[in-house]
């Protein structure tokens, strides 16, 4: 369903697109019963009005709408800055939205997107357990195209960018267990969303081609925050035996670990390895270098770009996905095991 316009009102209205603009503008001589005329027909069509339709001709406003979760990690920063760079050398704009990680921040800022007609959508999900994502459907319903980057939800189809989250923990797990670690614990969000399933399928999968014991406790849910990696690591160090490494879903997460394993006098990696995920660019400078999965941020941000503006131009094309080859990063927090 095209978006409506005010074109669609005025005729709704049986006014001129004049009329029906200053009406809802609140500007111009216009009788208090044309006024409500008008308003009616608006909330009737679900017309949104344009504000940049004063300065723009054209049908577009190249404007693009950028939905991020987190702004304290680092990671997002650096989608906000390449993302920011290649839509500026496309000559687009950026309509950022922050939605700390909660389903109704995103809802409003799709529907201010939707407000404002923007000529496309750059989502990074929410990391919550099943969300409602009703509002990706108006978007659908308005012709607005929008692609995922970093992860997808899995009931709302659209072009996505990814690393491959499952090989990249893979490689890691792999190569703790080639270093002679057992027991790997690993802390990451709820598995009901991609991000979390698809990094502890590649755990699983080099547990199982490795032939080694495993347990499903080994196995920690947790919010991907620097307080999820320190809460968990006091809950973890609690247990009844030691890890001989603990993973986690970010770099974040992993700092949070090794702020706990520190106060505990828990050396790293002499007495427990710890790996994270992203390779942020201060992983290397960290009191005890971390050992991470590096995803290509630039790479990724510039594909991102290239999926959602061929969507617009070629609305009826498919949705496709694109998944980045990770790099496994070895630094100092992690050792073979004695």
């Amino acid at each position: 369903m095209a978006a409506v316009t005010i074109k669609d009102v005025a005729r709704s209205a049986k006014v001129s697109v004049g009329t029906a603009s200053m009406a809802l503008n609140g500007k111009g001589v216009v009788s208090a019963q044309t006024k409500e005329k008008v308003i009616a027909a608006a909330k009737s069509l679900g017309f949104h009005p344009n504000k940049y339709a004063k300065l723009l001709n054209s049908k577009r406003t190249n404007v693009i709408g950028l939905i991020i979760t987190d702004i304290v990690n680092p990671f997002f920063g650096i989608i906000i800055d390449n993302i920011q760079e290649e839509l500026s050398q496309k000559k687009y704009d950026v309509m950022l939205g922050i939605s700390n990680d909660i389903i109704s921040k995103e809802q409003h800022f799709i529907s201010k997107f939707i407000e404002m007609q923007v000529d496309g959508v750059i989502l990074v999900p929410s990391s919550k357990q099943a969300p409602n994502t009703s509002h990706l459907h108006m978007l659908q319903e308005r012709e607005i195209p929008f692609c995922y980057i970093t992860t997808y939800y899995s009931d709302i189809p659209a072009p996505s960018i990814m690393t491959d989250l499952s090989e990249g923990s893979y490689q890691l797990t792999k190569y703790l267990l080639e270093a002679g670690h057992k027991k790997i614990v690993y802390i990451v969000a709820n598995r009901t969303i991609p991000a979390a399933n698809l990094r502890v399928e590649g755990y699983l999968n080099a547990y199982r081609e490795a032939g080694a014991r495993f347990s499903p406790e080994w196995i920690i849910i947790a919010e991907p925050t620097f307080n999820g990696g320190y809460n968990s690591t006091n809950a973890i160090l609690k247990g009844s035996h030691r890890p001989d490494a603990i993973l986690t879903m970010n770099d974040i997460m992993a700092m949070g670990v090794l702020k706990h394993l520190k106060e505990c006098k828990i050396q790293v990696p002499d007495g427990i390895s710890v790996a994270g995920y992203d390779d942020l660019i201060y992983t290397s400078l960290l009191e005890t270098p971390l050992t991470t999965v590096k995803q290509p941020m630039e790479q990724m941000c510039k594909k991102a770009v290239e999926l959602l503006i061929h969507k617009i131009e070629n609305p009826d094309g498919i949705n496709e996905k694109v998944l980045l080859r990770p790099e496994l990063i070895i630094r100092n927090s992690t050792a073979p095991r004695a």
